[in-house]
């Protein structure tokens, strides 16, 4: 095996709630400066914390801002939210090789466990590390240290998970290997300046990478082996 943990990211890595965030922040945007946000410009906001985004923005009355952001977001999530393609399969895959798996997320503890009973995740992650669950947002390496503590995992064998700068920088600042999924909003030419480890383009892609080659192999050896004779 290659990694012994996995941590990924929620919103955007495996969950696909882009449209989710995009449309509540341009509501929030358009009573705060009408005319001025598009869809496509509140992409640069799905990443960062609200703390981070709002009191840039409005930084007198950031934390109004926050609490009327959850109450939107919170009325139109489970509506909103499906699994990307291939998630819930190699999840599964990925536990039943023995990998320990976490969410590491700038999203609440409540909204994470939520999304998880939505999208029908439940019993596959070890730990859960949201906002609630530290002090210093990614990029800060704080999150990353706090899940492999929790799992007791060494640096060496884990990875982080992710869709955004911020997953990416964590990683990095804590010391681990990162992996951009291209099915994130944003671009490859985005990401670049940061340095991803690896980049992949599906669920699958990314499970043959944390297993390694070797468990693979054996995998397919073991179908083989198990298929019927003709």
């Amino acid at each position: 095996m290659e990694y012994t943990a996995a941590l990924f990211d929620f919103d955007g890595t495996l969950a696909n709630s882009n449209e989710l965030i995009n449309r509540t922040h341009l509501t929030i945007l358009e009573e705060l400066f009408p005319g001025v946000y598009t869809m496509d410009s509140v992409r640069q906001f799905n990443g960062p914390s609200l703390t981070e985004v709002y009191e840039t923005l409005v930084p007198d009355k950031a934390e109004e801002t926050i609490n009327r952001y959850r109450d939107l977001n919170a009325s139109l999530h489970d509506e909103m939210i499906s699994l990307f393609d291939g998630v819930q399969e190699a999840l599964q895959q990925l536990k039943n090789h023995g990998v320990k798996l976490a969410v590491v997320s700038t999203k609440r503890n409540d909204m994470i466990e939520r999304g998880i009973r939505v999208l029908g995740l439940e019993g596959l992650f070890d730990v859960i590390i949201g906002s609630q669950s530290y002090t210093h947002f990614k990029p800060h390496p704080e999150p990353v240290y706090r899940a492999l503590a929790s799992l007791n995992v060494p640096h060496n064998e884990a990875i982080m998970i992710g869709d955004n700068p911020h997953d990416i920088e964590s990683a990095t600042n804590a010391g681990i290997p990162s992996v951009f999924v291209e099915w994130s909003q944003k671009t490859s030419e985005e990401i670049a300046p940061c340095h991803p480890t690896y980049q992949v383009k599906s669920m699958a892609e990314l499970t043959t990478l944390i297993l390694g080659e070797s468990e693979t192999n054996n995998r397919m050896q073991r179908i083989v082996e198990e298929a019927p004779k003709q």
